[in-house]
């Protein structure tokens, strides 16, 4: 009888722990993608250098099918066939010698660059072979640089340079306290921490490296509406009442030993009724080293939006305000 009391309470203890083990693993299994991603956020946002590619992958069929009569076959085509590659450097302490790069893809021509660089802009474009795929003429280029020999770089497909004092904002731009910095920053890093925990994060069973991140557009309109109004104020009464139909939002994130390699958002799931997918993608690199190009033309911009005397009045709205 003692022995049969005695296996039943060890029965009873595995039955116990088995049940225990079994919520535990459950719970481990859930947590586990959520530390994949804290951790690499973590290494992403510690990176010296960091490199991004966007462009929107899926079918153009699908995008113009949902957009309706609105929508242009050959301007979704062009947007299928062009990407933005950004990246960034963080040099030394402090932000003084950050530098970075944004070169774009436009419906494969390449070329187009800019440069920020030791307190200086660097920019080349492809101006005449952008302008033949647009449609414009010999003359309408022409007509863009009234002879300035700095922009007449530029139209030959050469690096001109900016100081950077001289772009209209660039002085309340650098004069924002690195205090006010750090707070925007660690309210993006709250807001993206915020959606996260209260998401849904599994793991693609076809592929161990895909994580599947299920919020909503109510938790989503909630946090952009936080984090909005935490970095200013005033912002609180831009926002209208909070969307009346609450649906998923699905996220795809890509991760190979620890760092995140793509992310994908499926930008039809926002239109009701549309079939298929269109999505927004960014792929991760490792970034580069970021130079200022040798032979840049200097552009003073001081004299190219002059009232009256300038070479292109027309650009007199540009004038950064004193």
């Amino acid at each position: 009888m003692r022995v049969q009391r005695h296996l039943a309470g060890v029965i009873a203890g595995v039955t116990t722990l088995s049940v225990l083990g079994g919520c535990a693993a459950q719970q481990i299994q859930a947590l586990e993608p959520k530390i994949e991603l804290r951790n690499a956020a973590q290494q992403l946002a510690d990176a010296q250098r960091t490199g991004f590619v966007l462009k929107v992958t899926g079918n153009p069929d699908d995008l113009v099918a949902a957009a309706g009569k609105e929508a242009d076959a050959a301007t979704v085509a062009q947007l299928f066939n062009s990407s933005i590659t950004m990246t960034t450097d963080k040099g030394g302490a402090g932000e003084a010698d950050d530098k970075s790069s944004l070169a774009v893809d436009v419906d494969g021509v390449t070329g187009t660059e800019i440069r920020f660089v030791d307190g200086s802009l660097y920019l080349k474009a492809p101006v005449k072979d952008l302008a033949a795929k647009f449609g414009a003429t010999p003359a309408d280029i022409k007509e863009l640089s009234g002879g300035a020999p700095g922009l007449d770089a530029l139209l030959a497909g050469k690096w001109i340079s900016v100081d950077t004092k001289q772009l209209p904002g660039a002085a309340a731009a650098s004069a924002k306290p690195d205090a006010e910095q750090q707070k925007i920053l660690a309210e993006v890093t709250a807001s993206a921490t915020n959606l996260l925990e209260g998401a849904d994060v599994v793991r693609d069973s076809a592929d161990d490296k895909h994580l599947i991140v299920t919020s909503s557009t109510a938790k989503g309109y909630a946090e952009a509406k936080r984090l909005a109004t935490a970095v200013e104020p005033s912002l609180a009464s831009e926002f209208p009442a909070a969307p009346k139909k609450d649906q998923p939002v699905v996220i795809d994130l890509w991760l190979d030993g620890g760092k995140f390699t793509a992310a994908e958002v499926n930008v039809l799931q926002f239109v009701e009724g549309a079939q298929g997918r269109v999505a927004a993608r960014l792929e991760f690199t490792e970034g580069g080293a970021i130079d200022a190009p040798a032979g840049a033309t200097a552009v003073d911009l001081s004299g190219l939006l002059g009232a009256t005397g300038g070479t292109m009045p027309y650009l007199k709205d540009l004038r950064p305000a004193n």
